[in-house]
């Protein structure tokens, strides 16, 4: 594999901000190390993620956030594998706090307007697309928050006893599998997440500490299938088998 440094393409002056989290562990790939450093395709599958963000129009800032014991990788992804400069940043213990750690980076330039929207991104979901991601920042921008979604129509309501229950209250047709990234407005959602740490609410996803903490509408932006997120093993086979057989490429 060559090391050189990549080209990097001069950084837009957008004012949108990528976050792109790798907080997971690889146990349940079997690895290591972080599955967002295993390698897929030549790369580590965070550097998919995040040469994705950084080749959508209006994204002028990208954050990595990563365990302090990843630091060193983080590093070589912005060396040798990003194509744009990363901002890295060391995370939290939970999901909800490495987020907010990133919005208080993003803090000063929130406040003074350079950054008004942010996109949060999984580093395990290497396979996001510019079109999706950039629908995301669109209808983000438009109604103050996005997240894409696929409907999920295999799911079922259960009934007593653990009996699928027939015509139930829940219409799987209404309801949708969420995915990354997520977009919302930038100094909203710095503000209900400082709202959320100060009562001790912990979400599932950005979104959920959106709408616990906002009213912000938050639109529905349909999702891709290729956009799964790598958690075990098999995930990782899949991903590198629809890579070659796409041909793609990262960046």
């Amino acid at each position: 594999m060559n090391h050189s440094r990549r080209h990097r393409n001069p950084r837009r002056h957008g004012r949108a901000a990528g976050v792109v989290l790798a907080g997971g562990s690889g146990t349940r790939v079997g690895a290591g190390i972080n599955k967002a450093f295993l390698p897929l395709a030549g790369r580590s599958i965070a550097s998919w993620g995040l040469n994705t963000l950084a080749s959508v129009e209006g994204v002028g800032i990208l954050v990595f956030v990563v365990r302090p014991e990843d630091l060193e990788h983080a590093r070589f992804v912005d060396a040798r594998e990003s194509d744009a400069p990363l901002e890295i940043i060391t995370g939290g213990e939970t999901r909800q706090e490495s987020e907010l750690l990133a919005l208080r980076h993003l803090a000063d330039r929130i406040d003074s307007g350079a950054v008004d929207t942010v996109l949060i991104h999984d580093a395990a979901r290497p396979l996001v697309s510019h079109g999706l991601a950039s629908a995301v920042l669109h209808a983000a921008r438009e109604t103050g928050g996005a997240v894409p979604g696929m409907p999920a129509l295999e799911i079922a309501p259960v009934g007593p006893e653990g009996t699928l229950a027939a015509g139930g209250a829940l219409r799987p047709e209404r309801l949708v599998r969420v995915q990354t990234p997520q977009g919302f407005h930038a100094a909203t959602l710095l503000d209900a997440y400082e709202d959320a740490a100060r009562d001790g609410f912990v979400g599932t996803d950005t979104a959920s500490c959106a709408e616990e903490y906002t009213d912000i509408p938050v639109t529905w932006v349909r999702g891709e299938e290729t956009n799964f997120k790598i958690t075990y093993a098999q995930d990782l086979l899949l991903a590198q088998d629809i890579v070659s057989a796409l041909g793609l490429r990262s960046g």
